[in-house]
């Protein structure tokens, strides 16, 4: 068998607790026996297995994430780079369907937008953070309307229509917050040119 596997190889079945225990534990991550019982008293204490399995799984994405933060340091040059995140886009099936790529963009972007907002809204941040959190759900709103077709239903264009509206108005609140900072910078650069 190849590795890593095709799309055609998955089930649309979410991985066990006793997998993905293991495959932390591949990793070097996971410090318990890796058997039901445990599973399920764990399960139990954070509310079922389904909030439980998300946390693995978010804890093995984790670590995987890290993993190729860190082999991508080494690479050679930007092709072989491109080359290893097709692979990624292969292996979840993404490439080379429009929709379904901008549908798995977007789960990525959500991913990102979530702790951009929380670190925006601590006032010392400024507006940075804050620029960057607009943008991404400008860009996951955008990434939503490409992944529902490019053509839409008769039924379907006001829903667009809204998106793209909230989308644009997102990447307009960003440009406004990179126009405070930016009149923040030029009024220091003009003090200290004074000088």
């Amino acid at each position: 068998m190849d590795l890593p596997l095709t799309p055609d190889e998955f089930t649309d079945e979410p991985a066990s607790a006793e997998q993905l225990g293991a495959a932390l534990a591949a990793l070097g991550l996971y410090g318990g026996s890796n058997t039901a019982a445990e599973h399920e008293a764990e399960a139990n204490r954070l509310g079922g297995m389904v909030p439980y399995r998300m946390r693995l799984a978010n804890a093995l994405l984790g670590a995987v994430q890290v993993e190729a933060m860190l082999v991508e340091i080494g690479a050679a040059d930007l092709e072989e780079l491109a080359a290893a995140h097709r692979q990624q886009l292969a292996t979840a099936g993404v490439d080379g369907d429009p929709e379904r790529l901008a549908a798995f963009l977007r789960w990525q972007t959500l991913r990102v937008a979530g702790p951009l907002r929380q670190f925006a809204q601590d006032p010392s941040t400024g507006p940075i953070p804050l620029a960057a959190a607009h943008t991404a759900e400008g860009l996951q709103r955008l990434l939503g309307v490409i992944g529902a077709g490019q053509v839409p239903s008769a039924e379907a264009v006001t829903e667009h229509i809204a998106e793209l509206e909230k989308a644009r108005a997102c990447l307009v609140d960003a440009i406004g917050n990179v126009d405070i900072l930016l009149q923040m910078l030029n009024g220091l650069s003009a003090m200290f040119g004074e000088d």
